[in-house]
């Protein structure tokens, strides 16, 4: 599927709004070898003085249906591999707009977070089921 050039830029827009902490935005708009349509992905690099792997951001068109995936080592196409640098960590079903994808990406995300870190209250401190909203009960 291929953007107008408006559509693009309010695609581009979007992408860099959801995800303000990713830069280096680029997309393709033509078919190859490599995608079927429109993409645009960007990059997350914590320390980006290091030669650390980024994490990407890429939503895909195809079809009139939208995809979102989150990769480390380099952004998603068809080819991606751990064997060539990178690595798939997580993907959306196909959406009806882009809007969509970015929020289910953005909730897969979150859910990959919350299974590292567990839920925090506001100081950072890990919570259990039995915590109340402020964190661990305190034992008087």
């Amino acid at each position: 599927m291929l953007l107008s050039e408006a559509e693009v830029q309010r695609c581009l827009t979007l992408v860099e709004r959801a995800f303000p902490r990713f830069n280096q935005w680029e997309f393709v708009n033509e078919p190859d070898e490599s995608y079927s349509g429109f993409c645009v992905w960007g990059r997350y690099q914590a320390n980006p003085d290091s030669s650390s792997p980024g994490f990407f951001v890429t939503f895909c068109s195809s079809r009139n249906r939208w995809t979102g995936h989150l990769t480390v080592g380099k952004h998603c196409y068809y080819w991606s591999s751990a064997d060539v640098g990178d690595a798939h960590l997580l993907g959306t079903d196909a959406c009806s707009t882009i809007e969509e994808s970015i929020v289910a990406l953005k909730r897969s995300i979150q859910d990959l977070a919350t299974a590292f870190l567990g839920p925090c209250d506001d100081t950072g401190v890990a919570r259990t089921a039995a915590d109340g909203p402020l964190g661990p009960k305190n034992e008087a």
